[in-house]
């Protein structure tokens, strides 16, 4: 059991301080703000059910004792189908490379990530990794922070969707998943909901991810800081480029984290906690001149933490919570051979959030919100861009610079919740326990990208040149959503069976729609103690609504060509560019419709699990263009989930061995899908001869939305995490464990027309081709079956404290990353060999550290 600052009485609902004595073999060593934890069947059982009275007279008899305790949130609850918790000293020593709360989840096998993720040609980049859940699209996840979303839902396409390069007609920014990063060390539990998910949670498709904040400590002041280090050469990165100019492929590399924090009690019953982060890299690339030589220049990556929280427990009904957090995100990047070209991708992110709790005899009432203001965004160094060029002009006197202007987005939100959980009451042989509550968002985004203008000089042999003059004009544009949303559940227990029937409705202005999920779940308790439950459930899940259609994203050019015999008297006119139009008309919301089954159970001390889901992902949003320069967003895509999930979990104490916490997963799964995406921006409309939604795959005519993935498409993955606590907590390992099993990558099917059943779209015959023909003389896309090896990933953390006093611990931290050595691939190769090798996953590697607790 994990959590902070105070705990709910059994009996009354009443919020108390409690204290958690040092117990043999437990974690002494809080090494982040705001941490505690206690192990399952120790002594806070009777902690739990003492009377509400007699607490404040034993703190109050126990001066001298109170600041070895850490009060500790009390977690009751049993283990739950489709709902999975990492947090506490498991949470804080993980093995990670970027502190996300996305890579503190990668030892559950239910979560498949990118397999560009660990790429060793990006060892550089420290932003959060992107995760699937049930098959569905990393975007379609519901990202939390204590109970309030921060999902992304403007352009969720990736930071590195552009790589070093951006388009002057392009008014969007691509964005990651998240509106916020937090820091793990920040963070007090992520719990990931992937199937049987309350009714409470909303605006998914795949699953939710909800991560709450720690509080200040009530016990004493604390006060941690702590620093650590990587670099390139510590790591074995197979297939980098010395000489490299993109930031697709880091030869180098050097990472820092600092973090500092204090906690502590302002008064009897208040606490404040404040923190600061920052993990930094930076990424030395070669960088072209037009003569063809290059110079050293760096890129930089950066994420902030500034993080200061209140508590406050007026009465032992009441909590309060107060929270302010400024996480800046920055990359700076450049384009190749463009000189001045910088530019910073950055999210500047503040969030103020509040919550209130009140508990009693009837039950538990909380309220929340937050203001959050964000908005992914481009900094440029300039907006004009410059070529001098052509075979008339000397390579000491070419010149390439400049940049495309700055593009702003910011979003103002306002969030804002109420649950209601009524206390369990009985009707003749029935348990009830209700709960219901309210949401709603607004949210306000204004894009304003500033003018950019190129200037292009090209000077042939002959000395004919021509000055080329294009203009993009400024852009300012803004757009309000809002949702709202209610949900009541039911939890019926009639003996040993459970009934929790459950209910949500949400409504948008965007596309007007209002969606109605029913959710149900049945569980048998076949021997009344835990120790066999069957389960099963019947659930609907909408997503949320995205709104890069919203707004134009494109913007047209405005063109003058001057020539060397141009009258100057009589310029030739302006030309306008084309202007694409986006629309988001009559959309549907995209659904998941689930049926599910399990058993699960508590036996000889071990939890374990063992779930089969299946998912119909139906309604998902993808772009094409019907007719030229209009795109607009569609419900044609659709996709499909089945999966078997195993887990099985064991605590245990031994009496010269330390203390050990491990954990098993295995997940099979079984996906299809259209591998498109709400930007993918499909031109069915320049050959009315294309049939984007059917293709061929080994020969044979399919549906696209029959294909196999092509990311976040591992077959069958098993994690194993083992916590171990050696020398009366003094020696720690954290081990996560991730094998990967090889999987099908699609590769474009190139083939002659003889080798295909009706021949392909190019002229010659013999001319190979992936634009395959059908006995109608419509052409479809061509992919056959490629493969991605994979392989076991074990990383590990090591903290040593080589001083532990009463009131000082300074601990000695290493990772180490891919410990074995894998060489499991990212990138799709030829069955049988052969073709260019994959990119592979980066070797051993390490990362070095140290901590000081007062």
């Amino acid at each position: 059991m994990y959590g902070r600052g105070w705990a709910e009485n059994s009996t009354d609902g009443a919020f108390l301080p409690v204290p958690q004595g040092s117990m043999s073999g437990e974690g002494g060593d809080n090494s982040h703000p705001g941490s505690n934890e206690t192990d399952p069947g120790n002594a806070t059982t009777d902690i739990f059910n003492e009377s509400a009275t007699q607490w404040p007279d034993l703190l109050i008899d126990q001066d001298d004792l109170i600041y070895r305790f850490d009060p500790v949130k009390v977690l009751g609850e049993r283990h739950l189908p489709g709902k999975t918790t990492i947090g506490g000293d498991e949470l804080q020593s993980l093995p990670s490379r970027t502190g996300s709360i996305t890579e503190a989840i990668k030892g559950f096998s239910n979560v498949q990530f990118s397999n560009e993720e660990t790429s060793s040609l990006t060892g550089g980049e420290i932003r959060p990794p992107r995760i699937s859940i049930a098959g569905a699209k990393p975007y379609e996840n519901n990202f939390l922070i204590d109970g309030l979303s921060v999902s992304n839902t403007l352009n969720p396409n990736g930071l590195d969707a552009d790589g070093d390069a951006v388009g002057p007609s392009d008014l969007h920014v691509n964005g990651a998943d998240q509106t916020i990063f937090y820091d793990s060390r920040l963070v007090d539990t992520v719990t990931v909901y992937s199937s049987n998910v309350p009714a409470k949670y909303g605006h998914f498709v795949g699953g939710v991810v909800d991560a709450e904040l720690v509080d200040p400590r009530l016990d004493r002041w604390h006060a941690v800081f702590s620093g650590g280090h990587t670099r390139s050469e510590w790591f074995d990165l197979r297939g980098a480029d010395e000489e490299s100019t993109s930031s697709a492929n880091q030869p180098r590399f050097r990472s820092y984290a600092l973090s500092a924090s204090a906690d502590g009690p302002l008064s009897e019953n208040t606490a404040l906690l404040v923190a600061a982060s920052q993990r930094r890299s930076v990424i030395p690339l070669k960088r072209d001149k037009p003569d063809d030589s290059t110079y050293d220049d760096d890129q930089k990556r950066s994420s902030e933490n500034f993080f200061a929280k209140l508590l406050i427990i007026p009465g032992a009904d009441l909590k309060l919570t107060l929270d302010a957090t400024y996480a800046p995100y920055v990359e700076e990047r450049w384009k190749v051979v463009y000189d001045e070209s910088d530019w910073k991708t950055q999210n500047k992110a503040y969030r103020l959030a509040g919550s209130a709790t009140v508990g009693g005899s009837w039950g538990e009432l909380t309220g929340k919100a937050a203001y959050s203001r964000n908005g992914y965004s481009r900094d440029s160094k300039n907006n004009l861009r410059e070529t001098y060029s052509g075979t008339g002009v000397p390579d000491e006197e070419k010149y390439f610079r400049g940049g495309l202007g700055d593009a702003e987005v910011t979003n103002r939100s306002i969030d804002a919740g109420i649950d209601f959980d009524l206390a369990e009451f009985e009707t003749g042989v029935l348990v009830w326990r209700l709960s219901s509550g309210l949401d709603l968002s607004n949210v306000t985004t204004n894009i304003w990208n500033e003018e950019a203008r190129l200037e292009i000089v090209t000077i042939p042999s002959s000395g004919k040149w021509n000055r080329v003059f294009t203009t993009y004009p400024e852009s300012d544009q803004t757009k309000t959503l809002n949702t709202l949303g209610w949900y009541g559940q039911a939890e019926v227990q009639w003996g040993r069976f459970t009934l929790t029937p459950g209910l949500r409705i949400d409504h948008d202005d965007f596309s007007f729609n209002t969606d109605v999920a029913t959710r149900l779940k049945m569980e048998l308790d076949t021997m009344g103690d835990g120790a066999l439950r069957l389960v099963a459930g019947v659930n609907r899940y909408y997503g949320g609504q995205l709104r890069a259609y919203a707004f134009d994203r494109h913007r047209p050019s405005l063109t003058r060509m001057i020539k060397y015999n141009t009258d100057p008297d009589i310029l030739p006119p302006i030309k306008v560019g084309t202007d694409n139009s986006y629309q988001a008309k009559g959309l549907e919301t995209p659904y998941s419709d689930e049926l599910m089954g399990g058993i699960l159970g508590d036996v000889a001390g071990f939890e374990y699990g063992l779930e089969f889901v299946h998912r119909d992902h139906r309604e998902q949003i993808i772009s094409k263009a019907r007719e030229k320069g209009v795109y607009e967003l569609t419900n044609d895509g659709k996709s499909t989930y089945d999966g078997i999930t195993l887990s099985l979990m064991r605590s245990f104490e031994t009496a010269r061995f330390g203390t050990h916490a491990l954990s098993l997963g295995v997940t099979k799964s079984w996906s299809q899908t259209f591998n498109g995406a709400f930007d993918s921006e499909i031109d069915e409309y320049k050959d009315g001869d294309y049939d984007y939604d059917r293709v061929y795959f080994e020969g044979e005519l399919i549906d696209r939305s029959q294909l196999p993935p092509n990311d976040y498409n591992s077959p069958a993955v098993v994690t194993l995490s083992w916590l171990g606590s050696f020398y009366d907590d003094r020696f720690r390992i954290n081990c996560v464990s991730r094998w990967r099993d090889s999987t099908s990558g699609l590769m474009n099917d190139q083939r002659t027309a003889a080798e295909t059943p009706f021949g392909t779209v190019e002229k010659k015959s013999t001319t190979p081709s992936s634009k395959w023909l059908d006995e109608e003389g419509l052409y479809h896309d061509a992919f056959k079956e490629g493969i991605i090896s994979g392989g076991l990933v074990t990383d590990v953390s090591l903290a040593l404290d080589v001083v532990k006093e009463e009131l000082l611990t300074i601990s000695l931290l290493l990772d180490i990353f891919n410990v074995f050595a894998s060489d499991g691939h990212t990138g799709v190769s030829e069955l049988g060999g052969g073709g260019k090798l994959p990119r592979s996953e980066y070797g051993r590697g390490y990362y070095a550290g140290i901590s000081c607790e007062f």
